[in-house]
This record gives C-alpha cells, sequence and structure tokens, in this order.
C-alpha cells in the first residue's frame, strides 16, 4: 500500500477538474476547462482558483504548468529509497533474521507514512517519501522470505507467484481507500496505519528455518518445520536436516559469477528483464491517470487484470516453465506498449490495461527463474542485485513519465518501454529451458547442469489438481540439504 498510494496522492489537478473559473461567464477560462487535458496553465491567475486544494499534493503545493515535473520526481525518489531499502535489507537480515527485520520496516513505513500525512511542504514530503521507500522495499523482502523459505522445493515456485496476489489485493484495498476518502493527506495516512499495527502480528508467524539454520538454531528451525506441517495435518519425515552454515560459508558473489562465461550471460539477461519488467510496470500503471476514463475505474480495472494475468502465469508455469511464461509475458506487454503509442483515448487505456496483465506476471516471475538459472552458492548476490536492478528499473519510469508533460513528446515512454520489451523477451530465448532441471550446488558443477527439457521439445509434466497445489505426497529420500525441507510432505 505504501507502492500504490503513488497512483492518487499526485492526480493532476486539472485533469481531474480540481479548479474551477472565478467568473463563470468567463468565456475564455470556461473553452479552457472544456479543452484536452482541461488545463488552464495559459489563463491568469487571476481567474482561477482550485475548488479543494487538499485532494492532490498538486493542487496544495501547485505542482502545475512549470512545475509538474516535481509529482513524477516524488515517484523517482520513492523508488531511490527502495534501492536503498534492498541493500539495508541484504545487509542486515542474516543479522537481525526475517521476523525482526519485517517488524522494523514495518514500524519505519507506517512512521513515515504518518509524517508524509503531515508534511507541511513539497521538499519534506519527498525526503519522507524516500524513507518509506526504504522501509516499503525492505518490508516486501522479508514478508517475501518468511512465505517462501518454509515451503519446499515442489511448490516454492507456485508459493512465490502467489505471493503477487497479496500485492494486487494491497492495490485494490488502497483504491477503495482512495475513492471513499479523497484527500492525498487522509489516503496516506490511513495507507500507514496498517504498517503500524502489523509486529502486532508477528509472534503468530515463525522465523524462516533457512535463517535458522543458518546461525545453527537447528532446534527453532525444526519447531517451525513442525508447526507448519502440523497445521497443514501432515507431519515432517524421519529425516535430519542439513547444516546450512558451511553452505552459507561457500556464499559467493557477483565477480565470481562475471568471471563465468555461462553465469555472466545467465545473470546480465536476467537483470535487464528484471529492470524492464518492473519499469514498464510502473510506468503503464502510473499513465493510466492521464488516460481516458476515472482514475479510480482504470486503477481497480487494473488490478483486477494482473489477478488473472497472474493466475495464468501460475498455470501456464507448471506445464511450459518459467523462461516461456516470462518470454512470453514480457511480449506481450511490449506489444501494448507499442500500440498505447500509437492510440489514443479509450483504445490507449484497454491497451494499457492490457499490459498490465502481462507485467504483473514478468515482475513476479523474473526473479525465480533468475533463481533457477544459477547454482545454489551464487543465488543469494544474484537476487540482491536483482532486486536492486528492478528497483531502478522503477525508478526510470516516473523519470520517462516526465516527458508526457510536453505535448509533442507524449508517446515518448511508451516508444521507449514497447522495443525495450521485446527485446527483453527476446533475449530470454537464449536462456537455457529451466522445466525438469535440478539446481546445481556450486559453480564448478554448472559444466554438467542440464534439463531434462529440450530447448525446442518440451517435456509436459502431469497438471496439478486443486488440492495438490497445497499438499505434495511425493516423499524425498534424503534431506541433506535445506533445499529439499518440504514440511508439507507426508
Amino acid at each position: 500500500m505504501q507502492t500504490y498510494v503513488m497512483y492518487f496522492v499526485g492526480l493532476e489537478p486539472f485533469r481531474q477538474g480540481f479548479w474551477q473559473c472565478v467568473e463563470p461567464a468567463d468565456s475564455t477560462c470556461l473553452s479552457a476547462r472544456k479543452s484536452i487535458g482541461h488545463s488552464a496553465c495559459h489563463l491568469a491567475p487571476d481567474v482561477w482558483e482550485w475548488t479543494d486544494r487538499g485532494q492532490s499534493i498538486a493542487s496544495e503545493w501547485d505542482l502545475v504548468c512549470s512545475n509538474a515535473w516535481k509529482l513524477h520526481l516524488v515517484n523517482a525518489a520513492f523508488f531511490a529509497g527502495c534501492v536503498v531499502g534492498v541493500t539495508i535489507f541484504a545487509a542486515l537480515s542474516q543479522r537481525l533474521g526475517r521476523k525482526k527485520m519485517l517488524g522494523l520496516s514495518a514500524i519505519l513505513a507506517g512512521l513515515s507514512g504518518l509524517a508524509s500525512a503531515a508534511a507541511p511542504a513539497y521538499w519534506w514530503y519527498m525526503g519522507l517519501r524516500v524513507c518509506s521507500g526504504v522501509a516499503a522495499a525492505s518490508m516486501t523482502l522479508a514478508a517475501r522470505a518468511l512465505a517462501i523459505e518454509p515451503v519446499g522445493p515442489t511448490w516454492r515456485g507456485m508459493a512465490g507467484v502467489a505471493s503477487c496476489f497479496f500485492n494486487i489485493s494491497g492495490g485494490l484495498v488502497t483504491v477503495l481507500i482512495a475513492f471513499l476518502v479523497p484527500s492525498w493527506r487522509a489516503v496516506t495516512f490511513l495507507a500507514a496505519v496498517p504498517c503500524i499495527m502489523y509486529p502486532a502480528f508477528l509472534p503468530s508467524l515463525y522465523e524462516s528455518p533457512s535463517w535458522l539454520l543458518s546461525v545453527g538454531r537447528k532446534g527453532e528451525a525444526i519447531a517451525g518445520l513442525a508447526a507448519i506441517a502440523s497445521a497443514n495435518k501432515t507431519h515432517l519425515p524421519d529425516l535430519p536436516l542439513g547444516d546450512t552454515t558451511a553452505a552459507r560459508a561457500e556464499q559467493k558473489g557477483l565477480l565470481v559469477m562475471l568471471r563465468h562465461a555461462r553465469l555472466r550471460k545467465r545473470l546480465l539477461i536476467m537483470l535487464a528483464v528484471s529492470a524492464c519488467a518492473s519499469q514498464v510496470y510502473f510506468g503503464m500503471s502510473l499513465s493510466l491517470e492521464g488516460m481516458a476514463g476515472a482514475v479510480y475505474v482504470n486503477q481497480a480495472v487494473g488490478f483486477g487484470i494482473e489477478s488473472a494475468g497472474c493466475g495464468l502465469a501460475l498455470l501456464v508455469m507448471t506445464r511450459l516453465g518459467c523462461r516461456v511464461t516470462v518470454a512470453y509475458s514480457v511480449l506481450q506487454v511490449g506489444t501494448a506498449c507499442l500500440l498505447c503509442a500509437l492510440t489514443s483515448g479509450g483504445l490507449q487505456r484497454i491497451w494499457a490495461l492490457a499490459g498490465r496483465f502481462g507485467a504483473a506476471a514478468a515482475v513476479g516471475l523474473a526473479q525465480l527463474y533468475l533463481a533457477e538459472l544459477l547454482s545454489s552458492d551464487v543465488q543469494h548476490a544474484a537476487l540482491a542485485a536483482a532486486a536492486q536492478v528492478s528497483q531502478l528499473g522503477a525508478m526510470a519510469a516516473p523519470a520517462l513519465m516526465m516527458l508526457t508533460q510536453l505535448p509533442s513528446a507524449a508517446s515518448v515512454p511508451f516508444f521507449v518501454w514497447g522495443p525495450t520489451a521485446i527485446g527483453a523477451g527476446l533475449l530470454l530465448w537464449l536462456l537455457p529451458d529451466t522445466l525438469g532441471a535440478s539446481i546445481p550446488a556450486s559453480v564448478q558443477d554448472m559444466g554438467g547442469a542440464t534439463s531434462s527439457a529440450r530447448r525446442l521439445k518440451i517435456r509436459w509434466p502431469r497438471w496439478p489438481g486443486v488440492r495438490q497445489l497445497f499438499r505434495n505426497k511425493n516423499q524425498s529420500s534424503q534431506w541433506t540439504r535445506l533445499n529439499d525441507i518440504d514440511p508439507d510432505q507426508e
């Protein structure tokens, strides 16, 4: 919700009709209200006035006309904070644990959100949004780790994609709040309240077994996994858990990947795809505010389309694998961007909404596919880099949106996002299919890693039933590594 408030606190006041003519009979002013964009920039300041300054930061602090670029600067600053938040999480999560990082991040997100709602001036607000970005990124990564790390390898990919639905739910709640309380301060305040309350629910969460094992707290890890298995009406196999302390010590950094030709190719392509997917997703979402139709309806429909896209991706992934799913998602959103650039009005809105169908799936699956492409000893560094690059891509989206203030460059962002996304989608076909492939333990094993699904001939696995999404009856023969821990196995 801390991310999605940007769609509503900075509504363009002219387009939303937050102004009126001082003299109702002023023909020049009335014609400006009926013009495309409903802009009053060419009018004298004394012939028009705001009807309600508190509906948007743009109307409250006059971020219009020559100052309109400051609206997009605020959003770029938020994502700059997210880059810092990802870095902080990578540095502190291994020392403090996922639960403590989640609690601290939630408190920081709540406090910065409450302070943002009371910001006295624009620059104060932008600084507080940077703090919100730091907290939001760290909170998201910590929550995702707590949700995915206890899940066994069989359904870990599905758990990662399924977590997207909770993000979408947060977006829909934000839309509802903004619709019912059309005040940017109220929206910011109400979006921050759940963050303040969230630490009260932390005692009901289990710490990540992966982290507990890495710091030598094996008994707590077993107890947590046993409790999760009991909640799923099953039990843990009577096999010992592996000690991941040594595995953690053997973790390698980005330099090792950059020296390895195969890893370098996979890493660089997936970093480009992650940045592209994130940039296009937030760019398409922010652009809906300036298109035909009510902004609240556009965003609500957009989140609904995202849920459909993630649901389809979840099903397709089980049959075609991550590479095909991500590639077609990125190609779809790239095509939608080009169509947005070539159309206008209601048709442009349709293509922008269609683009969110593929963008949400691409953002949710890109890092999962990256993890499948790499050996276990470099995954941590690669995923941290992908998270940072993804936020950098998101930061570029509002920067490009500044060009929309120029009538002659309104379509430039779409002409940038379209070919970029299509190029990223085509690059994915240079990577191997990971469907049915095992993850090598180390970089030295990469030369012998093979996939059971060939590049042109895909092995179609058995379609999972609904009950199989939550329970897996195939027992593993060994639990010698942490990645083989599956509390849902009987």
